[in-house]
């Protein structure tokens, strides 16, 4: 199913609805959270895995996908990110959600977690950053001179890794990061460089499940160990590979490791 939602200030936000549960139970939702130059078909190779037991639901940004562009100057907020991710769980009916986030997503679920964390069942993070990123504005200038879709491709290897085949990086390329309107990404870009959210983390209570990979280019597993360390409830999963988009890569590994993950929480809540 699509839906819009709209926002007070004009904007509109897409997402969709995949549901395969039984209709006559109850099913709780799962909320899939992109990260840069993405929507929600990042998703995709992920739905399969929870659609037969959780109302899955996944949203297009604001800027991004099929939800309104973002103007260039536009002042991206935190706040304002987690505002319209809060809207759409009401829109749901939802009273809490489990959420699952990659990369700028990741970011934004684990700062949901510890700002609202009544809205909160579980949460999943892939590869998310906490610290100011360096190299972006090679970046900023690479995009503004030789375009988005070129971009993408300049920086696919290091994204989904060497095992890509040429078709997985040309679709990602050209459905979906190369896609991603020039004025988003330059106010974007401004943005998301500079978040630092080490010390939200330590807030999070939540049953919490964090996935990295051995070879990315972006952030150690040491690092990652030590600010998982300081979360209460957190587990993290390591996996062998070379790319920085875990979630994107390696789809049906992540997924499957996030399967067993909630359905240990949901035995101990109905052992509980």
């Amino acid at each position: 199913m699509d839906a819009y939602l709209e926002r007070p200030d004009g904007c509109t936000l897409y997402y969709t609805v995949d549901d395969h549960t039984d209709p006559w139970r109850k099913a709780d939702t799962i909320l899939f959270v992109h990260g840069l130059a993405e929507s929600g078909e990042a998703w995709r190779g992920w739905v399969p895995h929870f659609a037969r037991h959780y109302r899955v639901v996944r949203i297009d940004l604001r800027g991004f996908g099929r939800s309104t562009p973002m103007p260039g100057e536009h002042q991206w907020t935190m706040d304002e990110l987690l505002d319209d991710i809060e809207a759409l769980i009401r829109r749901l009916g939802c009273e809490r959600v489990h959420l699952v986030g990659a990369k700028s997503g990741g970011s934004m679920v684990l700062k949901m977690a510890a700002d609202r964390p009544a809205l909160v069942h579980t949460l999943i993070g892939v590869t998310p950053p906490l610290t100011p990123a360096a190299g972006v504005d090679e970046w900023v200038k690479h995009i503004a001179t030789r375009g988005v879709p070129d971009w993408a491709r300049h920086t696919m290897q290091g994204r989904l890794g060497s095992a890509a085949s040429q078709a997985e990086v040309d679709w990602w390329v050209e459905n979906l990061q190369g896609k991603t309107p020039l004025s988003t990404l330059q106010g974007y870009l401004r943005w998301v460089p500079k978040l630092d959210i080490r010390a939200d983390v330590e807030r999070i209570t939540c049953p919490t499940l964090i996935i990295t990979t051995t070879g990315s280019g972006l952030r150690s597993v040491d690092g990652v160990k030590a600010w998982v360390s300081r979360v209460k409830s957190a587990r993290l999963l390591v996996l062998e590979g070379d790319a920085w988009h875990a979630a994107g890569a390696y789809p049906d590994r992540c997924a499957q490791a996030s399967v067993d993950f909630l359905a240990e929480y949901r035995n101990r809540q109905i052992s509980g």
